[in-house]
């Protein structure tokens, strides 16, 4: 029986990034006409062109895929003055385009094919425990800064000898000839930061010169010419053969690369420098290659479609290339960067991340609570819209900073006094994060030692969410109500939803925070329980019980929805009315929720039946997903969760037009302008602009789909 195959996607043009993990480091690659190539840390894709192709003789013109940077020119002018004019670039070369090559986006894999040439970046992971409970090959293996390829061409019909390139055009920076001793391998670096190399060979040669695709005259005793910024392997097919070459491509940054936490990377306590990371490379091929075909055919062999296949293979490529494994001391510290932003573990990612970070590496969910909770954590005092003030609580920052310069404890890089919205502080959010992220780790992990630890705060968490409803038990009714005064007297609290209007932005009063409270209470009360404290676990129910009476009160039953806010009037109408649930959904006791407050559920089920139609949360003009019903500016990790929830509790409200929106969701992702930036998660609904958020990690949320 073959192997299932890859995802196919309709369009080809488009950036994915191809990410070690831990590393914070892309070689990111696909879009026409853009270049790509190796970035460290980057906001988005590096501009090198990246020089991959073919051609079925020595003098034929080359045959490269489409990853030339439009702007490319001969640095060799900078040299000559007077004789510029003689600098012009070799036209011996023909770039394809969509039509003549194919193209395969897996899980794990990038693959295009081109008249007998097949490239193929390989970025496999696999489940791995904390990283010092691992052998020192295991952690060598999982966290080594490499990304795979294969370069191949099938010249069994040919009658002369063939050439194969991959190369780099690093405009500005020479890459630098490095071998080992002992000749088993061979390539080119970029001042040891990154670089590429293959296995020796005598069918493998070195070029570099000011056109990598031109015959070079200007050589140096190794036949190179090592101040002209392009370089490349050579390789040689023989007639009537197929053959298939090794490459590797490495990052390495030593030393250490933090501020506020004194941080190096984990991988250089593994590797000395990039030449053995190369080499480890090149001696695992085989296996990092044959990792990512298990990946690749466990995601062809769900029931996905293939375009949520395709969404969840672009998405996952771009989570790994935000993370960041450090080590501080000898601890393990774990990161992921926010995309183009780069805030470091931002709290209302990190509690998405939570469902595929427990699948496949649920030590770093506990390594990331533990930081929050040791420095990320502060206790703060009340204010109501009345001016009302009193002691509040427990809570969490947004973000632990930004470009690896690691916030004051207790503060993040984000938050900002006296605001109303974007930039405002997010206190009742990560709380709720908190607990979410802590209690659902505990039960899928049955991390009952962990959960004992943290009991305390625990605790702590549960008084502070009380006095968030009201500082009076007398007048609490769950919802949340009461703004930290960290915001300042002028401001008030916001969500994960910073960038939408009201309906999403605002704390208080909020219908997405009241179901990620009742979720919460819920979670509390199995925590109190497995940690044998039937008072707390008591005290937990109440709440919920107590919300959910609540929630039944607000809705409005002559229109048949809940309004997304609980004051001012408000109208709109969002999906992430039922976000909050994924949680008991995740850990398999939602039926009994549903069991418990049918009523809720019945309104919910209400709700989405009139929020899922055209030109309310569907696009009347795009048919995308919607998370409001009152903006355009909608988030394709908030659907992917919206979309596994309505579909596994409330199926009955999905109508044609609500089934058919991933097709549109993974155009958008496949077209420019959000093309260019990998994985987008602020869209516009109707247009498929890009309104925020590039080379973002968020959208793995839709791993969630596999659960299905």
């Amino acid at each position: 029986m073959s192997a299932p195959s890859s995802v196919s996607a309709p369009l080809l043009s488009y950036h994915t990034q191809h990410a070690p993990t831990g590393a914070f480091a892309s070689f990111t690659l696909g879009l026409e006409g853009q270049g790509g190539g190796f970035g460290q840390s980057l906001a988005g894709p590096a501009t090198q062109s990246v020089f991959v192709g073919s051609r079925p003789a020595p003098q034929a013109q080359w045959r490269l895929l489409p990853f030339l940077d439009a702007t490319r020119k001969s640095e060799q002018a900078a040299f000559l003055g007077e004789g510029a004019a003689a600098s012009a670039l070799s036209a011996g070369h023909v770039v394809l385009t969509g039509s003549d090559y194919q193209r395969r986006l897996g899980w794990a894999s990038d693959r295009w094919t081109a008249d007998g040439l097949e490239f193929c970046l390989h970025t496999p992971w696999h489940r791995t425990k904390e990283p010092r409970a691992m052998s020192g090959p295991a952690q060598k293996f999982a966290f080594a800064p490499v990304v795979c390829a294969t370069l191949a061409y099938d010249n069994r019909a040919g009658a002369t000898e063939a050439e194969l390139i991959f190369g780099l055009g690093n405009a500005g920076q020479p890459l630098f000839y490095q071998d080992d001793r002992a000749g088993r391998w061979a390539g080119f670096s970029a001042g040891g930061m990154f670089g590429f190399a293959t296995a020796r060979s005598r069918l493998v040669s070195a070029r570099q010169g000011f056109d990598v695709l031109a015959e070079n005259r200007l050589k140096d005793s190794r036949g190179l010419h090592a101040i002209a910024s392009e370089a490349a392997l050579i390789f040689r097919v023989p007639a009537g053969q197929r053959r298939e070459f090794p490459l590797v491509l490495g990052f390495y940054q030593a030393g250490e690369i933090s501020l506020g936490l004194a941080c190096s990377y984990y991988y250089t306590t593994l590797f000395k420098d990039l030449g053995s990371v190369l080499r480890h490379g090149l001696e695992q091929h085989s296996r990092y290659v044959a990792l990512a075909a298990q990946r690749d055919a466990e995601l062809a062999a769900s029931r996905l479609a293939p375009a949520q296949a395709w969404l969840l293979a672009q998405a996952t490529h771009s989570y790994f290339g935000s993370t960041q494994l450090l080590r501080r001391g000898r601890e393990p510290v774990w990161v992921v960067n926010e995309g183009e932003y780069r805030m470091m573990n931002t709290f209302d990612l990190t509690v998405d991340h939570l469902f595929f970070e427990l699948e496949w590496h649920p030590w770093a969910v506990r390594n990331t609570l533990d930081l929050f909770a040791d420095r990320y954590a502060y206790r703060d005092r009340l204010h109501d819209p009345q001016g009302r003030r009193a002691a509040g609580g427990i809570a969490f920052t947004h973000d632990m900073g930004v470009c690896s310069q690691f916030s004051p404890p207790g503060y993040s890089s984000y938050e900002c006094r006296d605001l109303h919205g974007c930039f405002s502080h997010m206190t009742a959010e990560q709380l709720l994060n908190w607990i979410c992220c802590a209690t659902t780790y505990a039960e899928h992990t049955s991390d009952a030692g962990w959960l004992k630890r943290r009991r305390a705060l625990l605790v702590d968490c549960a008084d502070s969410l009380l006095r968030r409803d009201n500082p009076r038990a007398t007048q609490r009714d769950g919802l949340v109500k009461w703004d930290s005064d960290r915001c300042g007297p002028h401001g008030s609290e916001i969500t994960t939803y910073d960038s939408l209007d009201v309906s999403l932005g605002q704390t208080r009063n909020n219908l997405y925070i009241a179901v990620k409270t009742l979720a919460a209470w819920l979670l509390l009360a199995r925590a109190f329980r497995a940690l044998r404290d039937p008072t707390r676990a008591r005290q937990a129910d109440r709440a919920a019980d107590r919300l959910a009476d609540t929630l039944g009160q607000k809705f409005n039953r002559t229109d048949g929805y809940f309004p997304a806010v609980f004051e001012a009037g408000n109208q709109s109408r969002i999906l992430p009315a039922v976000e909050g649930l994924v949680f008991p959904l995740f850990l398999g006791f939602a039926d009994e929720v549903q069991a418990r407050y049918p009523q809720l559920f019945a309104d919910l089920a209400t709700h989405l039946t009139g929020a899922l139609r055209a030109g309310v949360c569907l696009d009347a003009q795009s048919g995308a997903w919607k998370i409001s019903s009152t903006s355009q500016n909608t988030w394709f990790s908030k659907i992917a969760i919206a979309q596994h929830v309505v579909r596994r509790l409330f199926p009955e409200t999905l109508k044609g037009a609500a089934r058919a929106a991933d097709e549109v969701h993974a155009g958008m992702q496949q077209r420019l302008p959000i093309a260019r930036f990998a994985f987008v998660d602020q869209v516009h609904s109707a247009t498929g602009a890009d309104l925020g958020s590039r080379y973002y990690p968020r959208g793995v949320t839709a791993s969630l789909w596999l659960r299905e």
